[in-house]
């Protein structure tokens, strides 16, 4: 089964730049009015994107068939549509704080001021791009680790039509001691490391296999650099089936001792005016788990991290953008004939 980091980043940079303006310049309503057609023609050519949305859907209600299951789906990505809206929007500094409803803004602030830095887990469900704003406004230390090289031409096309600096991220690949260990660091001084938690990790290249020769059997991480780019999976009770979640995050919240929270931003108003709800809420705290204890911890904290976020999905599942065969993949997966058919967003 394909890794979702192997789907190619589809549509040319003129198609990019072209909605990209159309939202800009013109504003919300021409911009949907453009992009239906295109998520029209991706919904009906786009067999591996469509599937697993068929699939994920059935999964949540099992009598859908037919033509209200076509519907349903072409609505989950419209939704997808509203969020590349809203994507624009916060890249561009145009969502107003006033627009975040909920207690995470002012949760994530005061956990900020009383300096409890730490790891927040979060997931492609809703938009986190919204977050932005929130630690913009309230100068709140915030660095994303991610999977960004598969959405390379939309986020450099974003910077270059916006003119305003992507938030701090760091490549998940590309992190080394030295980056592990500013980002305890920066943890220590009240910030925040932000980390996707519901995707498996970007499989190795044959250079990285080189130069990094696998760890002995039975061995452990023996930083937070291996920790956050290690491809270790463990199956979750995710929506009635085991689906793999990835190690990483936890592995590193139990090396760097810290606070963990959950962050979610999911879009409930649409319109002209979206209104968004942010809830942040504490997770764990992994300062007192010992070393003898760290492996029981990583399993019992990634299997309720899969439960939190399911009841999240089935109030929203609409919001949930992971168009791909999510029960089913693998980190040591190859390409197939349908690898450029999910839609792209930042990991």
């Amino acid at each position: 089964m394909t890794h979702w980091a192997r789907l190619s980043e589809t549509g040319s940079t003129t198609g990019m730049r072209l909605m990209v303006t159309i939202r800009r310049r013109l504003g919300a309503w021409p911009f949907r009015i453009a992009l239906f057609p295109v998520l029209v023609w991706y919904f009906l050519l786009r067999g591996v994107a469509r599937r697993a949305s068929f699939d994920f859907l059935k999964r949540l209600e099992p009598e859908l068939g037919g033509v209200r299951l076509w519907a349903r789906s072409f609505a989950h990505f419209m939704q997808f549509g509203e969020a590349i809206m809203d994507k624009v929007s916060a890249w561009s500094g145009e969502i107003p704080l006033s627009s975040l409803t909920g207690t995470g803004p002012e949760d994530l602030r005061d956990a900020a001021l009383r300096g409890e830095g730490g790891i927040i887990l979060v997931a492609h469900h809703g938009n986190l791009d919204v977050i932005n704003a929130i630690g913009e406004r309230h100068d709140i230390d915030l660095c994303a680790l991610v999977h960004t090289r598969h959405a390379e031409k939309f986020n450099q096309l974003l910077e270059q039509a916006t003119g305003r600096k992507p938030p701090q991220m760091i490549e998940v690949s590309e992190i080394t001691p030295a980056t592990a260990m500013a980002l305890g660091d920066r943890v220590n001084r009240g910030g925040f490391v932000v980390i996707a938690a519901d995707r498996v990790p970007i499989p190795p290249t044959a250079d990285d296999a080189k130069s990094d020769p696998p760890p002995a059997e039975g061995s452990r991480p023996a930083s937070p650099a291996s920790a956050a780019a290690s491809p270790r999976v463990l199956h979750c009770d995710f929506i009635d089936q085991p689906a793999p979640f990835p190690q990483g995050p936890f592995m590193l919240a139990a090396l760097l001792r810290c606070h963990v929270y959950t962050l979610s931003c999911i879009r409930e108003q649409g319109g002209a005016h979206p209104r968004f709800r942010v809830d942040f809420a504490p997770f764990d705290d992994s300062r007192a788990v010992k070393r003898s204890g760290r492996e029981a911890w990583i399993q019992q904290a990634m299997q309720r991290h899969a439960s939190h976020l399911e009841a999240r999905v089935k109030r929203h599942p609409l919001q949930w953008f992971n168009f791909f065969d999510f029960w089913h993949q693998a980190p040591d997966s190859t390409s197939n004939p349908d690898s450029a058919s999910a839609p792209k967003q930042d990991a």
